[in-house]
């Protein structure tokens, strides 16, 4: 979801009711591209969070608080320079875009009250976080920017600033008469959707489709495809819109998904109803909830990828293992024949002379009998030449068994390798890497790391609540599962797990511990369900999901993480969606 002009409009109203006036306390940089501002007010302090995220710029007051390095960058120590204790004395949308502007008034080296600048540029991935001095110069910027990189305008300290090119698009809260909305469409042959806002400032895809909507214009057919009903139509809603926004109070919502977070909006839309919502007091409120997660979920996968990589190099050596070890049992299978061509041999040693090539015989073991042509080695005795057939057959024989053994191995090792995937698709913290890390190590995928532990607050099972009030949890990686399994579940409490396929292992925890008779077909088909949803079958329309009391769960000695053998167990079918 983009954080568009109306966003931006939402929430810099929000911040004049809030910080505006406000002394700039204490100044953060948690991030190289994020700062947040401790603004003081009269009885209360408000952290004001300015990324230039290239995935995810955004600004909003937030109660989080993110750890912040021990040593503070230079950016952050130029910032403190020269902003540390400035009173903010307004901040403005420029125009309806995506640029906030923070001004503020503080005190220079010599003493002298002056005018300062913060100005945060949300522009996909060339979103910057600049600061300007009282003269209009640059002091410095989160993203430098170059002649190399940009021939239209450069951000380096030192030179002037100059608002994005882009700033000179229409601005949609201007009113405009039907014609000069209409030229403004002359030169557009795109979609009506991509138009708007290549056309009109901080508008973005969500804002078009929702205008389209309520004009019931086609989405992707161009202006000039519009008949004269639905170019009038879509004016008149384009205006009615815009004419509203300045004056409406926010009703943010969070469109949801499940669990996961869809889209979100300040205001409710109407191409959405019938869409689960999640509502918020103010725009701030819902932008911490969304981004926190957003951000989280953005970071630990940074933090992943080396684990990611670690797993997948071994799953395809693995994968690869196994796709040999297949082949050369192939090769195993019609091992009998030599051990008839020693039969026949031996059946037949009394005609054989020292020196022979072939042995033409009888082959019994056809019905009926054959001749056939047996080769020799002619510096071999018959007996020799008996013994060679039959050490071929018992060499391919002890291949199939060595073969077998170890192509169980080979898929069990997939099969866990393909578990820590899952695990740190379920990674929701830094522990629980930590956990996943601490199994490579453990299983000998990884030396042991000598750097000082970090102490990370302990990492739990996803806890969930059927509909009748009955607890489940589901572990997040193979060393959850164990714990889950083995110290948390009671012996009578009802153990899931998808059939044959790597997974999460789920628990549903009964009421009466000691008799263990509470369940209810309807909680231990939402136990299955929940089971499905964290296993590689998740998108699978029919899952297969086995469960069994606990105590019928065992875990074979010497084991990797996760793995187990359980008995007395049902299956039952269900959606993995």
């Amino acid at each position: 979801m983009a954080f568009d002009g109306i966003t931006t409009c939402k929430v810099i109203e929000e911040l004049r009711r809030t910080v505006e006036g406000g002394k700039i306390d204490k100044i953060y940089q948690p991030e190289p591209d994020e700062v947040v501002l401790a603004v003081r007010r009269p009885g209360q302090v408000y952290r004001l969070l300015l990324s230039a995220h290239m995935d995810s710029a955004r600004f909003y007051l937030t109660e989080h608080r993110p750890e912040t390095p021990l040593e503070p960058p230079m950016f952050c120590m130029l910032f403190r320079k020269h902003f540390g204790g400035g009173r903010i004395t307004a901040i403005r949308q420029i125009g309806f875009d995506r640029i906030l502007e923070i001004e503020t008034e503080v005190y220079n080296e010599l003493g002298d009250l002056c005018h300062k600048r913060i100005l945060l540029e949300i522009m996909g991935r060339h979103s910057n976080l600049i600061l300007v001095d009282e003269n209009g110069r640059i002091i410095d910027s989160v993203h430098h920017v170059g002649q190399d990189m940009s021939h239209f305008r450069m951000v380096l300290p030192g030179l002037p600033y100059e608002a994005p090119s882009h700033n000179r698009r229409a601005n949609p809260l201007e009113q405009r008469a039907p014609e000069e909305f209409e030229a403004l469409w002359a030169e557009t042959a795109g979609p009506v959707s991509k138009g708007m806002y290549q056309i009109f400032n901080g508008i973005s895809p969500l804002i078009a489709a929702e205008l389209c909507f309520r004009a019931d214009v086609p989405e992707r057919a161009s202006y000039r495809e519009l008949s004269a009903e639905e170019r009038i139509r879509l004016y008149q809603v384009f205006t009615e819109f815009f004419e509203q926004v300045p004056e409406t109070e926010p009703k943010p919502v969070i469109y949801m998904d499940g669990e996961n977070m869809r889209e979100y909006s300040m205001f409710p839309y109407r191409m959405m109803a019938g869409v689960e919502e999640r509502h918020f007091d103010m725009p701030s409120a819902l932008l911490d909830v969304y981004y926190v997660r957003q951000d989280n979920r953005n970071r630990l996968k940074q933090k992943a990828q080396d684990l990611h990589k670690l797993v997948m190099t071994n799953l395809e050596r693995a994968r690869r293992k196994c796709e040999l070890q297949y082949k050369q049992l192939e090769d195993t299978q019609g091992r009998e024949k030599y051990q008839r061509m020693g039969d026949l041999v031996t059946a037949n040693i009394y005609r054989i002379s020292l020196g022979d090539r072939v042995l033409q015989a009888e082959d019994f073991y056809e019905d009926p009998p054959k001749m056939v042509e047996i080769p020799l080695k002619n510096n071999l005795t018959p007996a020799q030449n008996a013994q060679r057939y039959y050490g071929r057959y018992n060499k391919l024989k002890r291949t199939e068994e060595a073969l077998s053994e170890q192509i169980v191995q080979t898929e069990e090792e997939i099969g866990y390798l393909e578990s820590l995937l899952g695990a740190m698709e379920l990674a929701d913290c830094e522990k629980d890497l930590e956990d996943i890390r601490l199994e490579l190590h453990e299983t000998g995928y990884i030396r042991k790391n000598r750097q000082k532990k970090k102490n990370l607050a302990a990492s739990h099972p996803l806890e969930a609540v059927t509909s009748e009030g009955l607890k489940v949890l589901t572990g997040k990686n193979n060393i959850q599962n164990d714990q889950l399994t083995f110290r948390i579940a009671g012996p009578k409490d009802l153990w899931f797990h998808v059939k044959d396929i790597p997974g999460s292992h789920t628990v549903l925890f009964c009421a009466d511990k000691e008799y263990g008779t509470d369940y209810t077909d309807q909680s231990i088909l939402e136990a299955a369900q929940i089971a499905a949803g964290h296993s590689k079958a998740s998108e699978g329309s029919t899952v297969a999901v086995d469960y069994t009391q606990r105590r019928y769960v065992k875990k074979p000695s010497g084991s990797k993480p996760g793995f187990v053998i359980y008995t007395h167990q049902k299956t039952l079918y269900v959606s993995g969606k």
